[in-house]
């Protein structure tokens, strides 16, 4: 190189290989920073290396020294991740449903990076690979970038919305045609990744449809502006509650759970931490909102005997029938 474009580029240089190759447990000394410096065709001498630390240490990076026998040794201590917020960034990548198996190795590769040479190596060794079952949408990067962009803009958008048959095939709904959709939110829940729209009519619970984004196709940003309802709705969902997201329709209502001691931390798991629960007899009551769905009716059916809904009256006859019919269906089989 050219001693002026050596000048120009060799602090940046210098910045670049402590934060890949030094951490606190492995700092880089003079002799290895000249000969990192040396395979990428640039020359220089301890004084420089000193210098140029020095100077670069005077105007605030985090550049950190000790000796170690008659040399100076140096690392950098700060990063924008620390190894453990690398490890759950990296978990909760290969815990989403919606990131494709080849994407989510890609991803892993960027984030481990993040952590420097020694950091990398370690978050690779200790990688859990989790079983969970990937969806097959290689879009979705894509999709999720267009979607931004729209409610960024406060745009509409059209897409197309598809199922899969048993044989793996799209099979489109709405008649194949394209769906032109008022943008809110994106919201991850369970694994998945999911589109809030605003809709008026009375049948979506908060003027909410949700749409799974792996399962939408043939995305575009439109030039038209969302309505003054759905910017109004925009800014009020963040206190949506989160049964609101879910991909199942019914009213969100308040229901008092009663259920055994066992059972506490459940309700805990489910319904947050800050949920108030009452000791009664020899049970415990608690008094949740709920979206009254089959995956309701399901997640109750998990705990016979241990829990129970002891009001409203209706919602416990609703849910009594469901029973009912459930039970029925299965001796027609």
């Amino acid at each position: 190189m050219a001693d002026t474009k050596v000048q120009k580029i060799k602090l940046l240089k210098i910045w670049e290989i402590l934060n890949w190759k030094s951490d606190e447990q492995h700092p880089l000394s003079t002799q290895d920073i000249i000969m990192e410096l040396s395979k990428l065709g640039i020359k220089c001498d301890r004084r420089t290396i000193y210098g140029d630390i020095d100077a670069m240490q005077s105007n605030g990076y985090s550049i950190l020294n000790r000796r170690r026998g008659h040399d100076m040794v140096y690392w950098v201590q700060e990063r924008k991740f620390d190894l453990p917020e690398l490890k759950i960034i990296m978990d909760a990548i290969q815990n989403s449903k919606f990131i494709p198996k080849d994407k989510t190795e890609e991803l892993l590769n960027k984030i481990a990076s993040l952590g420097g040479s020694e950091s990398t190596h370690l978050l690779k060794r200790n990688a859990v690979r989790f079983n969970v079952v990937k969806h097959s949408n290689a879009d979705i990067y894509f999709i999720t970038e267009c979607l931004e962009r729209a409610i960024e803009n406060e745009h509409r958008v059209t897409f197309r919305y598809f199922d899969l048959n048993a044989s793996g095939e799209r099979v489109f709904r709405h008649d194949n045609r394209l769906y032109k959709e008022e943008p809110l939110a994106m919201i991850c829940d369970d694994g998945n990744y999911y589109l809030m729209c605003y809709h008026p009519e009375p049948e979506y619970e908060n003027n909410v449809k949700v749409f799974r984004i792996d399962r939408i196709a043939d995305i575009s940003e439109t030039d038209d502006g969302i309505s003054k309802e759905a910017k109004k709705a925009s800014k009020a969902i963040a206190n949506y509650p989160k049964q609101v997201f879910k991909m199942y329709g019914g009213k969100i209502r308040k229901v008092r759970l009663s259920f055994d001691e066992s059972l506490i931390g459940v309700i805990f798991n489910k319904f947050g931490e800050e949920i108030s629960i009452k000791k009664s007899g020899s049970r415990f009551t608690a008094s949740v909102e709920v979206q009254l769905s089959p995956t309701f009716w399901g997640w109750l059916t998990q705990f016979p005997n241990q829990m129970e809904i002891v009001s409203p009256v209706d919602v416990k006859e609703t849910y009594t029938a469901w029973i009912r019919s459930a039970i029925e269906s299965d001796d027609m089989i």
